[in-house]
């Protein structure tokens, strides 16, 4: 015989094409249908049950002009206006804030309507604690980019309670601005007024003392040079004064943004000092330096002990090269503040870090001028050590009054612009919009809702098909087959047993009801309902079986499957039948040694059979046995020997199919599963060529390619497959089985008419 084989190929290709993703889609309908309706109909349960949220908002603007930037002694604000905001934001979202706006809506009038005051489902109430989260967790603080201007949104139950908690919010948060901006400043000014009452007292009294010493020793007035001398110690007596307290009133602001710090970081004011960088501890060295070279040059200028027009040039230089480096030393203190060493959780604590360091570079740079102004004062004092005694007392005491009243001016001058600079901190905040009641809810969106359902529902499903195609292994289509190296010849629909059985009783009345027609008919359907779709693709099998075997007159064919209850029994007498029914004398042996089921299906006795022949028991004519249908004959397997594989390669089986193909046109083998025993691969030697049934969802691929691996080791002419119970629900592109079903019905009822006419 010619041997064909079909190999498979070396790079098995599993492209996949548009069309497996509609396939697979179309046998996940129901899964994806569902999905989408339960996970739909979810939220719109959710989103129609789900209580209302009403959000109210306003809008704020920080003015930068009215805060801690314009400090009293020429204090630089060295944080930018984003960084402003930043700690306003910070403020709103605080927990003291939180606390204050509890505690106010504890005693508004509007109590009793707002939701922390109710009792809960269970009873219960809010206590302090989960009040201040409850207001925490509803407020919104959103600032809008490249302007000074803060959102504050508030969300609650009811229109009218979202719009009071926001209102009173707002004006909360002013008032706590309000105090924040003035606090450094009251303890300032609280400061001046201490010291400018007691220089008042020590200027009344050196005023008295001088008075009386006048009038004790009768002298008036002293000498010109002698008074000029006691001018110029005089200022400088007062310049040293001015800027001893200048440094007391930053050491006190010092203080003040050490304790608010403290408040925010332990321990990280002690620390300032390890926290500077080598580069800013020698900058305000230099500062320090260049502060006192030019409070030596002020004081020769006053003096006239030098050329103004040359040295003037010289302070110049030198309060610019000064600017120069407050401006690096800023810089500097700003990356401090911004380091990981003295970083905190809220950005205010970063400001006050700032102006600590700012405030450190200002006293170095007064208690050089202090030691700078002392060094001229101890040299105006040797000059009048040179003066009689009389009139060194009255210069003295002179110098004292002068001083004094020089320095209580400066001191009146700086608090009246510590009360005005205190004042102008009421107006950095300031309302744009005030909420107003929502007329409607910002939750649940409904919309939004229903299309993330009805998105996430769909997804699920498709995720859920695709999951199931992943761990589903089993032939579904002929594509995978062709894919695999197989030549299709059919494919068979999903046999309804109950339908055919209908069928078969409405056209044949005498059929016996004791036949076991539930199992057999359906099993005979290209007998019993030869017009149907699934005879037709029965008959399609036929026609591409004669063509792949083309060359022969005799046709000699074994059916076989790579696992149990796949149908090549069903295939195989389906086969038989169509072939009878072409004219073809048709035998069907029954080689399936084991479990043999051909002579349940035709009724017959299996006792005498191949077995029988091939033990030479009984001639050729002994075991054919004719059935119902004209030109189909039948061989059964007779006895179930023990050794089933040796019969069935002995040479008294290439006898048998000798014998059978010289009395019959074509001869059907039926074997067990190629996968389980060797029968069908002994077998396949022996004819012209193997098909293969496999049942579409049920056999694996593995499976098949193990069958047809065994089969081309023996060098089996493999002509093909029959894909097996296809089910047209399941088979998107499968519409043809109702076109061949209606065309045959139609085909039929115009039959009918003819002969309805012709009568």
């Amino acid at each position: 015989m010619d041997r064909k084989p079909v190999r498979t190929p070396k790079n098995e290709q599993q492209q996949v094409t548009l069309q497996d993703y509609i396939r697979v889609f179309y046998r996940g309908r129901w899964i994806i249908s569902i999905s989408f309706v339960v996970i739909l109909l979810s939220t719109a349960f959710y989103t129609f049950t789900a209580p209302k949220v009403y959000r109210a908002s306003g809008k704020i603007i920080v003015e930068s002009k009215g805060t801690m930037e314009r400090a009293i002694f020429n204090l630089n604000y060295l944080g930018n206006q984003s960084t402003l905001i930043t700690n306003q934001v910070e403020i709103l979202r605080s927990r003291f804030l939180a606390q204050r706006l509890v505690q106010k809506l504890e005693a508004s009038a509007f109590r009793d309507s707002l939701k922390i005051f109710q009792p809960a489902d269970d009873g219960t109430f809010m206590d302090y604690q989960d009040q201040i989260e409850w207001i925490s967790k509803h407020l919104e603080v959103s600032p809008k980019k490249d302007t000074d201007v803060i959102e504050i949104s508030f969300d609650a139950g009811s229109p009218y309670e979202a719009a009071k908690i926001c209102n009173l919010l707002m004006e909360t948060y002013r008032e706590i601005v309000r105090e924040f901006n003035q606090s450094d400043y009251r303890q300032l000014r609280q400061f001046l007024e201490k010291q400018l009452q007691r220089k008042s007292e020590e200027l009344k009294e050196s005023e008295e003392v001088l008075k009386e010493y006048q009038e004790r020793e009768k002298l008036v007035s002293l000498d010109e040079s002698t008074s000029e001398l006691i001018t110029r110690l005089a200022e400088s007596q007062a310049q040293l004064e001015q800027a001893l307290v200048e440094m007391d009133a930053y050491q006190e602001q010092k203080k003040s943004l050490e304790r608010q710090l403290e408040e925010r970081k332990r321990n990280l004011a002690a620390n300032l000092t390890v926290a500077a960088t080598p580069l800013l501890e020698e900058l305000q060295k230099e500062y320090a330096r260049l502060a006192a070279e030019k409070v030596t040059y002020e004081t020769l200028l006053s003096q006239d002990r030098i050329d103004p027009g040359e040295y003037r040039l010289q302070l110049e230089s030198l309060t610019n090269r000064m600017e120069a480096l407050r401006k690096r030393l800023q810089e500097e203190a700003q990356n401090i503040a911004s380091s990981d060493m003295v970083q905190d959780p809220l950005l205010v604590a970063q400001n006050l870090t700032i102006k600590i360091l700012e405030l450190e570079t200002n006293i170095k740079g007064l208690q050089a001028k202090i030691a700078a102004l002392q060094d001229v004062v101890n040299s105006y004092e040797r000059q009048l050590a040179y003066l009689p005694k009389q009139a060194l007392e009255l210069a003295r005491l002179k110098r004292q009054v002068e001083v004094d009243q020089r320095t209580y001016m400066l001191m009146t001058e700086k608090l009246e612009e510590t009360k005005i600079t205190e004042a102008g901190q009421n107006e950095n905040i300031r309302i744009l919009d005030r909420p107003e009641m929502p007329e409607l809810p910002i939750k649940p969106k409904k919309k939004l809702n229903l299309l993330l359902g009805a998105i996430l529902g769909l997804g699920l499903g498709i995720g859920l098909t695709f999951l199931r195609e992943y761990f589903d292994d089993s032939i579904k289509h002929p594509d995978e087959l062709e894919r695999m190296g197989f030549s299709i010849l059919a494919t068979i629909p999903e046999i309804s047993p109950k339908e055919v059985v209908e069928k078969a009783r409405r056209k044949t009345e005498e059929l016996d009801e004791t036949f076991e027609a539930a199992q057999i008919i359906p099993r005979l359907i290209t007998h019993f309902d030869p017009k149907s779709p699934i005879s037709e693709a029965y008959r399609t099998f036929r026609t591409n079986l004669y063509f792949k075997n083309h060359r022969k007159e005799k046709h000699v064919i074994l059916v076989t499957s790579s696992a149990p209850k796949e149908g090549k029994s069903t295939t195989v007498v389906n086969l038989a039948i169509t072939l009878a029914q072409l004219g073809s004398k048709t035998v069907i042996v029954d080689t399936d040694l084991r479990r043999p089921v051909i002579h349940s299906i035709f009724n017959l006795k299996k006792e005498v059979g191949v077995t029988n022949y091939l033990v030479a028991k009984a001639g050729l004519d002994d075991i054919i046995k004719p059935s119902f249908i004209d030109n189909l004959f039948i061989i059964t397997s007779g006895p179930l020997p023990p050794n089933p594989s040796e019969l069935l390669g002995s040479d008294e089986m290439k006898q048998f199919i000798a014998e059978v193909k010289e009395q019959f046109d074509v001869v059907l083998f039926d074997s067990p599963p190629v996968i389980a025993v060797t029968d069908s691969a002994l077998l396949s030697t022996m004819v012209d060529g193997v098909v293969l049934v496999i049942k579409a969802h049920q056999t694996h691929r593995e499976a098949v390619r193990r069958a047809k691996m065994l089969l081309e080791n023996v060098e089996a002419n493999i002509f093909g497959c029959l894909l097996n119970s296809v089910k047209i629900e399941k088979s998107y592109g499968s519409y043809f089985y109702y076109y061949y079903y209606h065309y045959y019905q139609y085909y039929g009822h115009d039959l009918k008419r003819r002969k309805l006419f012709k009568s």
